[in-house]
């Protein structure tokens, strides 16, 4: 996210402007950083299970990574990880979840109802992905979540998009 002062719109040229922040963010995301993600440090399982996932949806060429989070942490954890080459597409059943990870970085939130039959809920989103998010059938997504199963279990799954 950047933030645009006052000068921004009151300039001679506020278009020209945005237009060269722009070009910067972008460049920016492009560079790795300062090996942070190299030394980050997992202290949980969810943490670990986030770490793997995203190593995985970038040694695959997967088109993202599908989060299904209740309050939104594991998208967290996720974009802590850093992913260079995947977006994260993080699915909640709550407002302020989704309005709260609009400002992750590489995460794109979506609300959409979850149902009993973790089936049905990752439809609901792939379905989303495909209409809203410009994927397509066969595309390679990783999706992580601890409440697809309804007991507990947390897991990383590789799928393609129907």
């Amino acid at each position: 996210a950047v933030m645009l002062s006052g000068e921004t719109t009151i300039g001679k040229y506020p278009i020209r402007c945005v237009e060269q922040l722009v070009e910067i963010a972008r460049a920016s995301e492009r560079v790795p950083g300062l090996s942070f993600v190299q030394k980050l440090t997992p202290d949980s399982d969810k943490q670990q299970i986030a770490h793997y996932a995203v190593q995985l949806a970038e040694s695959i060429g997967a088109k993202g990574t599908v989060v299904i989070t209740r309050r939104g942490y594991m998208a967290d954890f996720v974009t802590n990880c850093h992913p260079q080459k995947s977006r994260i597409y993080a699915f909640t059943n709550d407002s302020q979840t989704r309005r709260r990870l609009v400002l992750n970085r590489n995460v794109s939130p979506y609300r959409i109802a979850f149902s009993q039959d973790p089936e049905k809920t990752l439809t609901s989103a792939f379905k989303l992905l495909k209409g809203k998010a410009g994927l397509d059938s066969g595309d390679k997504v990783v999706v992580i979540s601890d409440m697809l199963s309804g007991q507990g279990i947390e897991a990383i799954q590789v799928r393609k998009l129907p």
